[in-house]
Parts: structure tokens; C-alpha cells; sequence
């Protein structure tokens, strides 16, 4: 079956990895057919494993079953919908997103219209089935909706709406796809260890991963239980311990995922920053099981060699979190 994601504009180079990240994650065969920064399409005979990922995605909007793709010329959207069958029974309706600041949508939604919706009965409100079309400069996309992203949770779950917090704290849907990019899989067990508040820890208790968070800081500490037990989350586990440590508290972890500390409102007991990330990056490939990933934010990517002396760099990715600060987030692989 061929698959349509409709992606999230938020991020150049997220949203395309965090697709793949799951995929990688969840061991599924899949050719990709087209990508660009608007859509991901790909085909797999993995149909049920791969369903299995859509509720963990953060930037992407939709996943659709992939009808056919064409240019923007009215004819040729005629013609291809024309070629297209529906075994599908029930009422139908006809969306659409609009990316182009070229090309008007109502041609195109009353051409599609037109032919598909012929001898069906169109509910606007409740369909049985939902063709979408999304409209580039170039081409136009055509699938029937398969699952919606609730991408509203992320908002809810914004800094503020938490009982212990912190302003640097990151976004929810931020948090959500570098938990994406390690390729963890539910049941398995994922370490922050600059959990902080503890953003990255909820995400992956959500998504029911069993989650381990340390931080210097025995404020964070306590502030970051709060916070789990506030979103019902009871697979965890959390130190107040030094980065150094860490590996003496717990085995093999599946993954490591987390910010690093940064910034004058950050506490590095008197360490001065670059020995304190040669340190983490040090300890953090000790705990990480061989083959399994680390997912660090750092403020410069001059960084990234440090990393690379303890696991093997596979890529990264520049973040603006806002006017005055840049973070680069980086995957690194521990090698067998």
C-alpha cells in the first residue's frame, strides 16, 4: 500500500526523520517514492506495524491512502481522477490543503468533486470517507484520510498547564520528535539525564516507554515527580545524581535522550561547560546498549566532534527556539 503524509512546515528537516526515525524504530520494510518539504510518500506491505506509528508523529498533519498524483492543469486532474476506483462504499466529501500562494483551490476541489463524488451521496460534516487534496506549485496530491494527527494535545501540555515548570523547558511537539528520533519502541527503556522539569520524560511516558530521568538537582527532581504523577505516567524512575553516576544506578538503556544543560540559568556545580559535556557524552555511550541511539541538544554545533569521540555521528539537526537561541540537535549511534 502507498502512503501519503501531509507534513508539518515547522522544521526543514524533522519531520522527513521522524517518519523514518519510526519506521527504523519499528524494523519496517518500506520504499520511499517521493519526499519533499511538503509530503513524504511511501510504500510498505507492512500495513498494521506501520499504522502502529501514526499516533507517535508530531509534525505531520495527516496520512492518507495514496490515490494518485498529477500537475496543477485542471485536465490532467480530471483525467487521473477519472482513472480512479473507490471500492470503498458510503458518503463522501472532498478537503483540502493549500500550499501554494500560486494556485487557487476551488477549480481543483469542484474538478475532484465532480468525478469522484458521482453516484455518491456527499456528507460535508460525517463521511464515510474523506478524499483529500493537497495543492503544491507544482503538483497536487490525492489520497483518502486514513488518521489526523491530534496535534492539539501538545498545546495542552505546554509548559504553563504543568504544576512545576521551567521557561527554557521544550516545546512538547519538540520533545515528542527527538523521543521519535531514537527509534525506541513501546515497553523499552529510554534515560534523560538532564531531565530537568522533565518535557522529554513525559512524552515518552505517553507513549509507554519505560522512562529513567536524573538531574543534579534535587529540585528538579522533585518538581519532575510531580509532574509525571500530574499526567497519571507510573513507569518511572528518577535520580538525584551527577551525570558521572549515572551508569552505577542503571544498566543498558534503549536509548538516551535529552537537552544538555546550558546558559547562565543553568547549575553546573562550578564545571565548566566543555568538561562537563565531554563527561556526559562519556557516560551517556557507558549506559546506551551497542547499536542503540543518543539524542543530544547542544548549543553549537562545534560540539558535535565531542560527542563523536565516544558514539558514532549519524546526524543532525538546527533548531531556532527563538530570536536569541539556536540548538542543534544531534544522533549519535553506539557502535557494536
Amino acid at each position: 500500500m502507498i502512503y501519503l503524509f501531509e507534513l508539518s512546515k515547522e522544521h526543514e528537516t524533522l519531520p522527513y526523520s521522524e517518519i523514518v526515525s519510526c519506521l527504523k524504530g519499528e524494523n519496517i520494510k518500506y520504499n520511499i517514492l517521493e519526499s519533499n518539504e511538503n509530503i513524504l510518500l511511501l510504500e510498505t506491505s507492512e500495513d498494521k506495524k506501520l499504522k502502529n506509528i501514526f499516533s507517535r508523529l508530531s509534525l505531520s498533519f495527516y496520512i492518507d491512502s495514496f490515490l494518485f498524483s498529477c500537475s496543477t492543469d485542471i485536465k490532467d486532474i480530471k483525467s487521473s481522477a477519472q482513472k480512479t476506483k473507490i471500492s470503498k462504499k458510503g458518503t463522501i466529501s472532498i478537503k483540502c490543503k493549500n500550499r501554494s500562494e500560486k494556485i487557487r483551490s476551488q477549480k481543483i476541489i469542484k474538478t475532484l468533486a465532480e468525478v469522484l463524488t458521482e453516484n455518491r451521496e456527499v456528507d460535508l460534516s460525517n463521511p464515510d470517507i474523506e478524499i483529500r487534496a493537497f495543492i503544491t506549485d507544482s503538483k497536487v496530491y490525492v489520497g483518502i484520510k486514513l488518521f489526523e494527527i491530534d496535534r492539539t494535545q501538545f498545546e495542552k501540555r505546554k509548559v504553563q498547564f504543568r504544576p512545576f515548570f521551567s521557561p527554557i523547558s521544550l516545546h512538547p511537539k519538540i520533545a515528542r520528535v527527538l523521543v521519535n528520533l531514537s527509534c525506541i519502541k513501546k515497553n523499552e527503556v529510554l534515560l534523560d539525564p538532564f531531565c530537568g522539569t522533565g518535557g522529554i520524560l513525559i512524552e515518552a511516558g505517553l507513549m509507554g516507554i519505560h522512562i529513567v530521568g536524573s538531574d543534579i538537582e534535587d529540585k528538579m527532581i522533585n518538581g519532575c515527580k510531580k509532574t509525571l504523577d500530574f499526567y497519571n505516567i507510573k513507569n518511572y524512575k528518577l535520580f538525584n545524581t551527577d551525570i558521572g553516576k549515572i551508569n552505577q544506578l542503571i544498566g543498558g538503556v534503549d536509548a538516551v535522550v535529552t537537552d544538555f544543560p546550558y546558559g547562565k540559568s543553568t547549575t553546573t556545580k562550578g564545571e565548566k561547560m566543555h568538561d562537563l559535556y565531554d563527561r556526559a557524552f562519556k557516560n551517556i555511550s557507558k549506559v546506551l546498549k551497542k547499536n542503540c541511539r543518543a539524542v543530544i541538544g547542544i548549543p553549537n554545533e562545534d560540539l558535535i566532534p565531542i560527542g563523536n569521540e565516544y558514539m558514532k555521528f549519524k546526524e543532525a539537526h538546527k533548531l531556532r527556539a527563538h530570536r536569541s537561541l539556536t540548538r542543534f540537535f544531534v544522533i549519535y549511534e553506539k557502535q557494536p
